[in-house]
């Protein structure tokens, strides 16, 4: 059967398939286009004719709420002559971004793919949207924290650097030109090692490669600018990295220059006789301490040399205590120009001087004390008197293990002791057999018993003056000993001693009440009332009944407890103990003034102030003695006056013996001082107090 069709039915079959196919595309692309994850527009004539599910998503209206507006409600004010220049312009194809106002009231950041055509005469611009908002945000933030990181760079007013793996300068910014002198285009590809003193190269180098493996460090230096003046320096350092790898170091320099010089004050303050510069006896004993450690792996064993000098007191109170000090100066010079190196020579106060020996065999002690006689024998040129003196030297070698620091110390002494007493001029090594020492305290402790019932003890007296008003302020009470053989016992001799055997209870109790009842006499007559200031030993106050022997003695002399001071010797803060600190409290309650009495003499550091209320601080004289002509002994005073009027501490200066220390400690504010100048100490029934006191008032 032969197949026939027609040709008209074939065609209409055909475009009707066509017109399905294009209708099922048509519709594919429709969904495609209405729920794609991109959000898709269309505008014509400056409305909204198209958007897809996700441009509604992003914008927050509803198809029907974007149509019904223009334009101009969504996109932000500010931007909106974008989208207006891509309706005007020529272009076809454009990329660009505007800010969204949401329905919510939310600002979004979106990019705009943006094709034009004209379609029926009209121009279409349709497109794509995309929210750009996280990456606007960052940006903005980026370049906030680069903005900040600029100006934290280059206002600090610290020095701020980098440097890269070699050590050379790659930034800095102009904190780093005023601290070095040299100007940042010098600086930089320059390495800092010219910059850093030698002695300090090799921790700076260690501390530098620390930092180049990953490893922040702060540490101390000092650096020599352009113009060869030293500065010290607080460096932090720190790695640099770059996209994870360590590629160079920051670091931030601070000048503590001003900090430094003061700490060093601080600890020569603590740690050296202010009048020599020589290690005090803490210092010292520190060092002997630690070449006790050493000498454990030593043939020989540490030495000390207690020297003491002969017929100095007769200098002092013939040429007065200015001329004193410089020749005290002068034989520091001496001593220390005639040991080794390895050797330190100390100064314990007074006249007394240690030298301590590391590792010296007997004969080389031998030739150092027969060196040191024949040096001090020489004729000494101070002032323009030429003064001889000669030395009494006692030698203590340690026996090895059990010996203490205290007790090789006490042993020279007592060699010294018998040198003075049976040679001068000479030197004797320590036996038990010389400790003649032992017998003058054992005779001392004997008659301490005894001597306030013999009525041996006397009360003198010294004025203490206000510095600006040149009125009495107080009087400072100090006990002399009237022995019946040894004469006048000097206060150091024997109240160590009393405090040793317990005697400085009632040796303090005495002195406590004769001098309240001393100055309640003052007041009968009619003077104008003032302080009276007595000192107080660390015995007394460690006395759980102290509290209550002072305010008896206050109700039985009549005295009221604002016209009484104690002075308390800066040795007592090294008791830390709850007993002293509730007494020191307990004391103060009762209305009664506190005083740190010889400030500055080396026994305890500065912090302790902060532990105790003080009301004033007494500058010890061997500060004020060298005032006329050691700027260093200035310093320290200002430093000393400052530091107790900023923790609200009224400050008297001892020992004024001349116009010019009081000149100058008037110029630095020093409230109060006491001296020579003004009066010696007297005894209460001497006519030249009475009338001391009248000048004053």
């Amino acid at each position: 059967m032969k197949n026939v069709y027609n040709k008209e039915d074939v065609s209409d079959s055909h475009l009707e398939k066509t017109q399905k196919d294009a209708s099922f595309y048509k519709e594919m692309f429709e969904v495609m286009i209405r729920n794609s994850p991109v959000s898709v527009y269309m505008i014509e004539n400056w409305n909204f004719t198209y958007v897809n599910k996700n441009f509604c998503s992003l914008v927050g209206y509803t198809e029907e709420e974007i149509f019904a507006g223009r334009i101009n409600n969504l996109i932000h004010p500010e931007d909106l002559f974008l989208v207006q220049g891509r309706n005007t312009g020529e272009e076809t194809d454009a990329r660009y971004r505007v800010r969204i106002n949401k329905k919510d009231g939310d600002i979004i950041h979106v990019e705009i793919h943006s094709t034009k055509l004209v379609r029926n005469g009209k121009k279409v611009l349709f497109g794509t949207v995309f929210d750009v908002t996280k990456e606007v945000t960052a940006n903005i933030l980026l370049k906030e924290s680069q903005e900040r990181f600029k100006s934290l760079f280059y206002n600090n007013p610290d020095a701020i650097f980098t440097f890269d793996l070699e050590g050379d300068f790659t930034d800095a910014n102009p904190g780093c030109e005023v601290l070095s002198g040299y100007s940042k285009d010098e600086l930089i590809d320059m390495s800092f090692t010219p910059l850093i003193v030698s002695e300090d190269l090799a921790t700076t180098l260690n501390y530098f490669v620390e930092a180049t493996q990953g490893i922040a460090n702060s540490y101390e230096i000092t650096i020599t600018r352009k113009d060869g003046k030293r500065r010290n320096l607080e460096i932090s350092s720190f790695p640099m990295k770059h996209t994870g790898k360590i590629v160079g170091t920051y670091g931030i320099a601070k000048d503590i220059t001003e900090k430094y010089e003061n700490r060093k004050l601080m600890e020569e303050l603590v740690f050296y006789d202010s009048l020599t510069k020589l290690p005090n006896r803490k210092l010292f004993e520190d060092r002997l301490k630690q070449v006790f450690i050493i000498s454990e792996t030593n043939k020989n064993q540490p030495t000390v040399l207690f020297l003491d000098l002969d017929r100095f007191k007769f200098i002092n109170d013939s040429l007065g205590h200015h001329l004193g000090d410089e020749f005290l100066k002068t034989v520091s010079k001496r001593l220390t120009n005639n040991v080794g190196e390895t050797d330190t020579v100390g100064r314990f106060g007074g006249d007394e001087f240690a030298i301590l020996l590391p590792n010296t065999d007997r004969n080389e002690t031998i030739l150092i004390a027969q060196k040191l006689n024949h040096a001090l024998a020489q004729p000494f040129d101070v002032m323009g008197h030429s003064l001889s003196i000669t030395a009494s030297i006692g030698i203590a070698v340690s026996n090895g293990a059990g010996e203490s620091v205290d007790g090789l110390i006490k042993k020279a002494d007592t060699a010294m002791y018998y040198t003075k007493e049976f040679g001068k001029n000479s030197y004797t090594f320590y036996s038990a057999e010389l400790d003649q020492k032992t017998a003058y305290k054992l005779t001392i402790e004997k008659d301490l018993k005894n001597a306030i019932n013999n009525n041996e003890f006397v009360l003198y007296y010294q004025p203490i003056i206000d510095l600006k008003t040149r009125e009495l302020t107080g009087m400072e009470a100090l006990i002399r000993w009237n022995h019946p053989e040894l004469g006048l016992v000097p206060p150091d001799n024997f109240i160590p001693i009393s405090e040793e055997s317990g005697e400085i209870i009632p040796i303090g109790k005495w002195v406590l009440y004769t001098a309240c009842s001393q100055n309640k006499a003052w007041q009968h007559l009619g003077i104008p009332p003032f302080k009276i200031c007595v000192n107080i030993s660390v015995i007394q106050l460690q006395q759980s009944n102290i509290v209550q022997t002072v305010k008896s003695i206050l109700d039985d002399t009549g005295l009221d407890s604002q016209w009484l001071e104690l002075e308390i010797t800066e040795s007592i803060l090294l008791e830390d103990t709850k007993t002293l600190k509730e007494n020191l409290l307990n004391l103060k309650a009762l209305g009664i003034s506190m005083s740190i009495d010889d400030f500055g003499t080396g026994y305890t550091s500065l912090s302790y102030l902060r532990q105790f209320s003080f009301d004033r601080v007494k500058i010890d004289r061997s500060f004020i003695g060298d005032i006329g002509n050691d700027s260093h002994a200035k310093a320290i005073t200002s430093t000393i006056i400052s530091l107790a009027q900023k923790l609200s501490m009224g400050v008297i200066a001892e020992g004024i013996e001349g116009e010019t220390q009081l000149s100058y400690l008037q110029a630095e504010n020093c409230d109060q001082g006491q001296g020579y100048y003004f009066s010696r100490p007297l005894p209460a029934d001497q006519h030249e107090l009475s009338n001391h006191i009248k000048k004053y008032f």
